[in-house]
């Protein structure tokens, strides 16, 4: 696990200092150790800050070279499969080290650049190819690992972070107008190629980069995407149980290489508690550290489905309790982590998680995201669940599932999955439900844009509605709260269910394995019969790290929120229309359950846009912050947000 950075400018390389000062920047991804390599005929500069997980030698260092010195590799991420790969290439390899970052230069070496479609697991890289004069660089299938680059006449430069591209002082940070817009708009924060910063570009999940330095030229191409005629069709209900029980044991199993400590995230939900049982079933009676976000709001906490698994499993299971008011101290660092403003308070859940592990000397945890999207979590996608039963004209089925919402949540229960997230922006409710968004007329008009909208590619309205999540709506910012937070403190998450073969299996079963009977993941439930507590296996309540933010708003986080909102700064920048955002900030006081999310997006955009736009802003390395592998240790005070 690394931080990398590059550069390719024609006729000479980056001076070192500016190049040091990209790699430098991003240490936090990286503390265990630090390359440069530079080519000066070809202008090729390659930075790595290195995390060590695997082959934690000196023979790890990076920038890594092939045993015939014509390719150059920088790597983040881990490939998994990395044992299997190695022993495919030995025939044609010498291989010098115990580490995946040289089974990539190994496998590029002798199946070129389609080998991308042979890896499983989380990655970004780029090969500096001398021989062919070319740089090659690609992304994990769904983006769990982030590359971005910048791009003008003659030169490339590319990095894990934004940051580090900033740190060059050849890029400017200036405002995304477009992804502003669709932030405010439609809550999204990671639309496919955008970032909030104008020109600064990220390589999409499951695309290959290609830059000829020669010809200028630059190719980015799809190397992966879910084939929507796939179809696996068994013939009884146990099969697809069995079958995603097996994918998930192979998954777990290769995410548990590891030559440090390995330990879990413990929600209490159905998806990290099934995972904290793979992980136990298979290290047979070696026992997991698990570490768990509690709340002392009775309504938020999750500790009644943490502790049985606990102790079905004879987890150590260690908790935290977010405090809203470090939220205030910590809002600057966590912004400049993040780099993108976010939708809500709940990422500080994981935040403080992940320092929690650090604490403890825990570098890689296992964690349960990937599952709502791929088997339907959300309460959302019950509407499209039931245009499908409409459309096959599935009566009795559809009216029992109605029945069942109906009998579980009432009014709420039913309309909640009849009202897909972002109906309100597109003039279909009444203007009472309608987020109060206070832009201004002259930003709107410059800036609108539609949401963005994945391909309907398949037959299913509920799978093109995952397939929508999978790629915009959802997992693209979980992912990068993800990798954001746990590499603040030099941890490592590791996600089972976004094993490529996981997630095309469960786009290729039928949707009633997904939905039945109002009950959603329904082949994980019966995979995880008699494994978990029937407690956790048959809760329907959906939190996902939830957080009080009504409360927090108007209690703890007052004075701080109503400051920002009051600013000059957040005036001038004329994105929001201040004398409107202050009337619905009274309505919320008055009426604490309203507007807190349009709210909370306004607070954070302002304190994204101090953080990275403030006249003469220098973006310098955070004090340093030495985490333990193997014993605990004093945490300085970090940040805390929500993944929501």
């Amino acid at each position: 696990m690394c931080g990398i950075v590059g550069s390719i400018r024609h006729g000479s390389c980056l001076e070192e200092n500016v190049s040091l000062r990209m790699r430098d920047i991003l240490e936090h991804r990286g503390p265990d150790d630090a390359g440069l390599w530079q080519s000066p005929p070809n202008g090729v500069t390659l930075g790595s800050r290195r995390l060590a997980i695997l082959d934690l030698s000196p023979r790890g260092h990076q920038p890594m070279h092939d045993e015939s010195g014509t390719l150059t590799v920088a790597f983040n991420g881990e490939i998994y499969n990395c044992v299997e790969l190695r022993r495919e290439l030995r025939g044609f390899y010498r291989f010098r080290s115990q580490t995946d970052t040289e089974v990539i230069l190994a496998a590029y070496s002798h199946w070129g650049p389609e080998f991308v479609q042979r890896l499983n697991g989380m990655f970004a890289f780029a090969i500096w190819d001398a021989q062919q004069k070319l740089l090659f660089a690609a992304r994990d299938r769904f983006g769990e690992k982030p590359f971005y680059y910048y791009r003008r006449p003659s030169l490339l430069l590319f990095a894990s972070e934004i940051k580090g591209l900033l740190a060059s002082g050849m890029v400017q940070a200036e405002a995304n107008a477009e992804a502003i817009y669709r932030f405010l708009a439609y809550r999204e924060t990671d639309e496919a190629e955008g970032t909030f910063f104008k020109d600064i570009v990220a390589l999409p999940p499951a695309h290959t980069l290609l830059y000829l330095p020669r010809e200028d030229k630059l190719v980015v191409r799809r190397y992966w995407d879910l084939d929507p005629t796939a179809e696996i069709r068994f013939g009884t209900e146990a099969a697809y149980a069995e079958e995603l029980l097996d994918l998930l044991q192979q998954s777990v199993k290769i995410r548990l290489r590891s030559d440090v400590a390995v330990g879990s995230c413990l929600s209490g939900g159905l998806d990290s508690s099934a995972i904290v049982s793979l992980v136990a079933a298979e290290r047979k009676g070696d026992r997991q550290c698990a570490f768990s976000a509690r709340f002392r709001e009775h309504a938020f906490d999750e500790g009644d489905f943490i502790r049985p698994v606990a102790q079905q499993f004879s987890v150590s299971n260690f908790g935290v309790y977010p405090d809203p008011l470090r939220l205030v101290e910590e809002a600057e660092r966590l912004a400049w982590h993040q780099e993108h403003p976010f939708v809500g308070p709940s990422i500080y859940a994981q935040w403080c998680v992940m320092r929690l592990a650090a604490e403890h000397g825990v570098t890689v945890l296992l964690d349960g995201q990937g599952a709502d999207e791929c088997l339907a979590g959300y309460l959302g996608a019950q509407a499209y669940h039931y245009r499908d039963l409409l459309g096959r004209l599935h009566w009795a089925s559809l009216a029992k599932s109605v029945w069942i919402q109906a009998t579980r949540g009432g009014l709420k229960g039913i309309m909640s999955p009849l009202l897909p997230q972002g109906l309100a922006h597109g003039g279909a409710l009444p203007s009472s439900l309608v987020e109060p968004l206070c832009m201004t007329e002259e930003f709107r008009h410059i800036s609108t844009v539609p949401k963005t909208i994945a391909p309907k590619r398949f037959k299913s309205a509920l799978h093109n509605e995952l397939y929508q999540q999978l790629r915009c709506t959802m997992l693209p910012k979980l992912l990068r709260f993800a990798d954001r937070s746990s590499m603040a403190f030099s941890r490592e998450v590791r996600l089972p269910y976004l094993d490529h073969r996981v997630v095309e299996f469960l786009f290729a079963i039928p949707e009633a394995q997904k939905i039945r009977n109002a009950c959603t993941k329904y082949v994980l439930r019966e995979a995880m019969r008699g494994r978990l507590p029937e407690k956790v296996r048959g809760r329907t309540d959906k939190k996902g790290f939830e957080t009080p933010q009504s409360d927090w708003l108007s209690g703890p986080l007052r004075t701080w929120a109503e400051a920002i909102l009051q600013s000059r700064s957040l005036h001038d920048r004329g994105w929001i229309d201040q004398a409107a955002a202050l009337r619905v900030w009274n309505r919320f006081l008055a009426s604490p359950h309203r507007h807190q999310n349009v709210i909370f997006r306004w607070v954070t955009l302002e304190l994204w846009a101090r953080t990275f736009l403030k006249p003469a802003v220098e973006f310098q390395v955070h004090p340093k912050r030495h985490w333990s592998r193997s014993a605990p240790m004093h945490i300085p005070t970090e940040v805390r947000l929500q993944f929501s």
